[in-house]
């Protein structure tokens, strides 16, 4: 039993960064799900926010998480459990997305910072790369909808406030350069922010991630191969 725990404790250690990057994945799996149920919406919530303090612990910056991050979760917790509870038609019950940008600048700030100081360029350091891709698109997700509150006919149909998935769909399509075409902005400023996102996607991937990933060094284990 000692022996299983200590193996298992050590799968954890050394696979966190890859964990947590499928645990963010699925949360934004589960998104359109939390979309139809409220109440979802705040388990869920309350979850990523569990992965996100996980996360921030170790992948960022700690004087960032201590003065940003974590006071900032609490609140993003607070919105979206006034979101799943409370009276749609109270302005309160919509600020989450407001206080998501927030956070999530916040934690692009964090893990950004911390690859400044990373001598050695791991398969965690890569992980943590593509956990601040995701993150990337979030923010901008929630950036249109804060737009889509503000500006009159920004898309080419109309995206309920309700439907925070298909504003993740439309930032992460617009992130990587697709672009299907399904929602198109058609306002001019949504316009420019969506081709800047487009900018800063290829930017991230073809230095951000090509820099990383070429300064990529595997674990040394050993010569394992039997002396001649």
């Amino acid at each position: 039993m000692a022996h299983l725990k200590h193996a298992v404790t050590d799968f954890l250690k050394n696979y966190r960064s890859q964990l947590l990057t499928l645990a963010f994945i699925a949360q934004m799996l589960a998104s359109p799900l939390a979309d139809r149920h409220a109440l979802v919406g705040g388990v869920l919530a309350f979850a990523l926010m569990l992965v996100v303090l996980a996360a921030a612990t170790f992948v960022a910056n700690r004087k960032i998480v201590r003065v940003a991050i974590i006071p900032l979760v609490g609140v993003w917790l607070i919105a979206r459990l006034l979101e799943a509870l409370g009276d749609s038609s109270r302005f309160y019950t919509h600020l989450s997305p407001i206080v998501g940008l927030a956070l999530s600048c916040a934690m692009l700030w964090a893990i950004l910072d911390r690859f400044d100081h990373t001598p050695t360029i791991t398969s965690s350091v890569i992980a943590e790369a593509f956990t601040s891709y995701l993150v990337i698109a979030i923010a901008f997700s929630q950036l249109f909808w804060i737009l889509a509150r503000i500006v009159a006919n920004p898309f080419n149909q109309v995206i309920p406030s309700s439907q925070s998935s298909t504003y993740l769909y439309f930032s992460m399509i617009t992130l990587s350069g697709v672009g299907y075409g399904g929602i198109l902005p058609v306002d001019p400023y949504v316009r420019l922010i969506a081709a800047l996102e487009n900018m800063i996607g290829i930017f991230y991937v073809a230095v951000v991630v090509a820099r990383l990933v070429s300064a990529y060094r595997p674990p040394d284990r050993g010569d394992t191969r039997n002396a001649a």
